[in-house]
């Protein structure tokens, strides 16, 4: 099915200068959340933005990739795909792909100024202005992030990465400019958990410039959106589990709770409700069913959170007789459990 993109909506907000590129990557898992991505940062851009969007070969179907540019043209993003080589050093390290590793390849193919942003994120207006760290940088300075350990306005400690890592990679500013060599690196680097954030963290040691932690704000380091003094630029769901695996018929309890998923929820139901009915029965709904099945859980530490999703899932409207029967248990379950949220 042919779709003409909608001109009214591809106006540029930048007046006339060239958009700003925002680059990210997907494979077949990550479809339907890329369209609230895109969405999300599109529709709260100040100065407009343009999509580089890459795939590793063999991790995105044809029939996904079609889906993805109608859906993306209708709604007037301005978009392309980058098709990018495989690697046998792009491994999967528990729930993160291989498609992580996208991040090194597509910086070296884009030289200009740019920006990536990972793909299990959401925006807020104001988001942009990161291109004024990425803009103008300061002598020495290969590559923007965001500071790491804010405290939480409710916690009397300082939230830390599981990792010690001084920055978390699903933000990373790059000026104009030659990139780092990693491909060597990446051959003698021991097999460790989240292994390109260790990459990126040893090859640009003292070449950083950092802009607030609200330009990714890792939603286990907030207890409550209300607490905020305002939300986040970037919110990113980092870990196992993410909002599109939660089945509708729960997330109230999410809204209720004000938690960091709501704010996931809202841009999706914002991005579904510029769609006309026939896509999103025809096009829209298949890829948000399958994001709903995706992720693989289990009961490990870092899985147990998408293994109770899995479990909710499988159970269908039964699923509210385990989050009654759980509630006896609250105290043994922390409070951010998705969609129990016992206080």
């Amino acid at each position: 099915m042919e779709m003409a993109p909608r001109a009214a909506m591809m106006a540029k907000k930048s007046g006339g200068t060239s958009p700003r590129i925002v680059v990210g990557a997907i494979d077949d898992n990550m479809v339907y959340p890329l369209l609230v991505w895109a969405w999300s940062l599109h529709h709260t851009s100040e100065t407009g933005c343009r999509f580089v969007i890459g795939q590793l070969a063999g991790t995105l179907s044809d029939h996904n990739r079609s889906t993805l540019g109608q859906l993306l043209d209708f709604m007037g993003i301005e978009h392309e795909f980058r098709a990018l080589p495989f690697d046998n050093r792009f491994i999967t390290q528990g729930h993160i792909s291989p498609t992580t590793f996208a991040k090194f390849v597509l910086a070296d193919m884009i030289p200009t100024e740019h920006v990536w942003i990972d793909v299990d994120t959401v925006a807020s207006t104001g988001w942009d202005s990161i291109f004024s760290a990425i803009e103008k940088p300061a002598p020495g300075i290969e590559l923007i992030v965001a500071e790491r350990g804010v405290v939480s306005a409710t916690s009397s400690r300082i939230a830390t990465s599981p990792s010690n890592l001084a920055f978390n990679a699903g933000v990373l500013g790059w000026p104009a400019g030659p990139r780092r060599a990693w491909s060597r690196a990446l051959d003698s680097m021991e097999k460790v958990q989240t292994q390109e954030q260790h990459l990126f963290n040893d090859l640009y040691a003292g070449a950083v410039s950092t802009v607030p932690e609200s330009f990714n704000t890792l939603t286990y380091r907030i207890d409550t959106l209300k607490e905020l003094p305002q939300l986040p630029h970037i919110l990113h769901f980092a870990g196992a589990h993410k909002p599109w695996q939660l089945p509708k018929r729960f997330r109230k309890r999410c809204h209720s709770h004000g938690c960091p998923w709501s704010l996931w929820f809202n841009a999706e139901r914002d991005m579904q409700a510029s769609l006309p009915q026939h896509l999103r029965a025809s096009l829209l709904q298949p890829l948000q069913r399958a994001a709903v099945r995706s992720g693989q859980g289990g009961w490990a530490r870092e899985q147990r959170g998408l293994g109770l999703l899995s479990v909710l899932q499988k159970m269908g409207p039964f699923g509210w007789l385990l989050v009654i029967a759980a509630k006896p248990f609250r105290a043994l379950i922390p409070r951010g459990t998705h969609p129990l949220h016992y206080s």
